[in-house]
């Protein structure tokens, strides 16, 4: 296989593996939003014009506990940057592509154009990382999602 099909090849299939975790965030990142707006809409629904313990009580509670955990989940693990994050990865390297293909600009002129190709591929894949990273929810974090009650209780049981 000669070496600029194999940086091609690299190169397209960082394209694809970046493509397929923007999507999924972004279904994931959807879904959160709109059954939190939803749920957050038709729990004082339930409230008013409920009859009875389930309509007027239970419903209306279980309604604001998805909604609470959509919220953590969104502000925690953050798909929404996580789905631009990896977006502007795949477009970079779709741009990076059309040039290598093209032989424009760095590219133009090049003896063994296919390294570079390779090289810079590498690099957007090791930015993605640290660009990724600080996204990590810290346990921290997490911690200060929990009620004071709940953070002390998982302090005294760290020590």
């Amino acid at each position: 296989m000669p070496e600029s099909h194999e940086a091609t090849q690299f190169c397209k299939d960082r394209i694809q593996h970046f493509a397929s975790k923007a999507d999924h965030n972004k279904i994931e990142a959807l879904t959160m939003f709109v059954t939190l707006i939803l749920c957050t809409l038709a729990s004082p629904l339930f409230i008013t014009l409920g009859q009875g313990l389930i309509l007027s009580k239970i419903v209306p509670s279980i309604l604001s506990s998805v909604a609470t955990g959509c919220a953590v989940w969104l502000q925690q693990r953050k798909p929404q940057q996580l789905w631009s994050l990896y977006r502007t990865m795949q477009r970079q390297l779709e741009n990076e592509l059309y040039i290598f293909e093209f032989l424009i600009h760095d590219y133009a002129g090049r003896t063994e154009p296919d390294k570079l190709l390779a090289e810079r591929t590498a690099a957007v894949c090791m930015n993605a990382h640290q660009l990724w990273a600080p996204l990590i929810p810290s346990a921290e974090g997490l911690l200060s999602a929990l009620s004071p009650a709940q953070a002390q209780v998982k302090k005294r049981q760290g020590k």
